[in-house]
This record gives C-alpha cells, sequence and structure tokens, in this order.
C-alpha cells in the first residue's frame, strides 16, 4: 500500500471511459462506494471481532465491484483474498490482517475520493 498518500490510490481512467468523461456519471459511482463500500468493512470488521470469519466472502464479494471500477488494486488483491479464503475456508488466520488492511486503505481512499468529488463540483 502507498503510505505515502500524496498519490491516489484510486484510478479513474475505466470510469472515464466506460462513461466517456461523463464527470456526473464518474461523480455517482464514486458517491456509491463512498456511502457502500466503508459500511461493508465496517461489518467486515464486525465479523472479524465476533470470529465469524466464514461470514466474511458476501460482504467481500460486494465491495468488490466497487473496488474494481475505481481502480484501487492494492484494496482489490486484499478483497479477492479475503473473499477466496472465507469461501474455502483456507488461511483464515490472515483474515483479521487482511481487514484490517484493507480498513486503512479504505480511510484514506474515503478522503482522497470526498476531495476529488469536492473539486469536481468546484
Amino acid at each position: 500500500m502507498n503510505t505515502n498518500h500524496s498519490e491516489p490510490l484510486f484510478d479513474l481512467s475505466y470510469l472515464n471511459q466506460v462513461f466517456q468523461g461523463n464527470q456526473e456519471m464518474v461523480n455517482n459511482i464514486i458517491k456509491l462506494f463512498l456511502e457502500q463500500v466503508p459500511e461493508y468493512v465496517g461489518e467486515m470488521e464486525d465479523c472479524i471481532k465476533r470470529n465469524d470469519l466464514l461470514a466474511l466472502h458476501p460482504l467481500a464479494h460486494k465491495a468488490k465491484s466497487s473496488i474494481s471500477m475505481l481502480g484501487l488494486t492494492s484494496m482489490e488483491r486484499n478483497i479477492l483474498d479475503i473473499e477466496k479464503r472465507s469461501k474455502e475456508h483456507i488461511e483464515l488466520e490472515s483474515l483479521p490482517a487482511l481487514v484490517g488492511a484493507v480498513r486503512k486503505e479504505c480511510d484514506v481512499v474515503f478522503d482522497q475520493l470526498s476531495a476529488q468529488l469536492a473539486s469536481s463540483a468546484a
């Protein structure tokens, strides 16, 4: 993960291509991410606290497409690992650290995307 945080962790080139530069549509996808993904990550953290590691994969699956569309490659790798390991009941001991890494990156990306929305609305 990029610890500098001056460079955006996201890449909007896919969305710009799909929506042909329509900023309103790109912003709608960003807003959806900001509403949903932190909630999914919070639910994943609750699963970790309850030691319900097998309940992680549906949450990771729900978050996956939003993360992918925003070009969040590091977060996407972790989400895919969480989904696979939880679903297949493998390497379960690694899941708390993976969820923690997703939370840290989610917090940074949340701030970066919020700033992106603010600047595109100006």
